[in-house]
């Protein structure tokens, strides 16, 4: 993660972890998948969440 990376609340990066198992838009508020989307860690497709490349990297960097 590099400086520049916004800031992500504990709960925020809580439901990135939950987008990264599958299935997650009911489980995670929906501040939360609006943000991620919008900062570009997941996108919604057919209705559902979905990690991008820069989510992959930001769950793998566990920040």
């Amino acid at each position: 993660m590099s400086e520049h990376d916004p800031a992500l609340s504990a709960e925020e990066f809580a439901s990135l972890i939950e987008v990264s198992k599958g299935e997650a838009q009911r489980e995670i508020p929906q501040l939360h998948w609006e943000r991620l989307v919008g900062l570009g860690y997941a996108v919604r497709r057919l209705g559902e969440l979905g990690l991008t490349a820069s989510g992959m990297r930001r769950v793998a960097a566990g920040k």
